[in-house]
């Protein structure tokens, strides 16, 4: 972004606000424009936003328009921050939200929340607002830990909105009626298929499930991305 823009932006509330506007209506252009990501195979400029790509734009767009999304990926796509990212705007400009990074391992889905908080960490104050009553208020990140990484959990409770990190399975994700929910290397959750299984009341709603994965024969995963089984 161009310097003078943004000496416009710190001189004018009326430009913020119509900067957070944008970023309400269009997740690409909040991540391509103030979402950072910290890329650690570049060591003399890490800490980037999401570049301008014409597949990331087809991914948000898939995002956006199908509730049930399953990506096989390969390496070096940035598959996994831009699912983060894409939940993390939902959970930040929308009201109630509850969505759950699923991983095999709960140190894995954590690292996912972790990623969230980057993002978040990372985004102008101006950003990090809600719009109510006519009129901006400041959001507050995990504020009963001082706005500092929680185990699992990233928490906006001025607009009831929250992302949780859990384990593979179907126990935690049951008896919730959540937003959404991001399983990154389904493939490889032995459990998996009970994980959807207790998100399918989600999806049935209105809620979304995305699923993404390194590709592995024989999984849930790859049954479902070839329509090999009825889901």
């Amino acid at each position: 972004m161009k310097i003078e823009y943004l000496q416009k932006l710190k001189e004018s509330q009326k430009l913020r606000d119509i900067e957070w506007g944008l970023c309400y209506d269009n997740p690409y252009y909040w991540m391509t424009t103030w979402a950072y990501t910290l890329d650690s195979h570049d060591p003399e400029n890490p800490i980037k936003t999401f570049p301008e790509k014409e597949y990331i734009k087809i991914l948000v767009d898939l995002w956006l328009t199908k509730p049930l999304l399953l990506i096989p990926k390969t390496r070096q796509l940035m598959m996994s921050w831009i699912f983060t990212a894409l939940y993390l705007w939902d959970t930040q400009f929308h009201v109630g939200r509850l969505s759950f990074f699923q991983s095999k391992k709960a140190d894995d889905a954590d690292d996912l929340v972790k990623r969230a908080k980057f993002i978040y960490d990372h985004e102008p104050r101006f950003l990090k607002r809600y719009y109510e009553n006519g009129s901006f208020h400041d959001l507050i990140c995990n504020p009963q830990h001082g706005g500092q990484h929680t185990q699992g959990k990233f928490v906006l409770p001025q607009i009831y909105s929250e992302i949780r990190g859990i384990p593979e399975g179907g126990d935690i994700i049951r008896g919730y009626a959540a937003s959404g929910i991001f399983e990154d290397e389904m493939a490889f959750q032995p459990e998996s298929s009970d994980a959807y299984t207790a998100a399918k009341p989600t999806l049935s709603s209105i809620g979304r499930f995305t699923g993404v994965s390194t590709a592995e024969d024989s999984t849930f995963f790859d049954d479902m991305v070839y329509d090999l089984i009825d889901i």
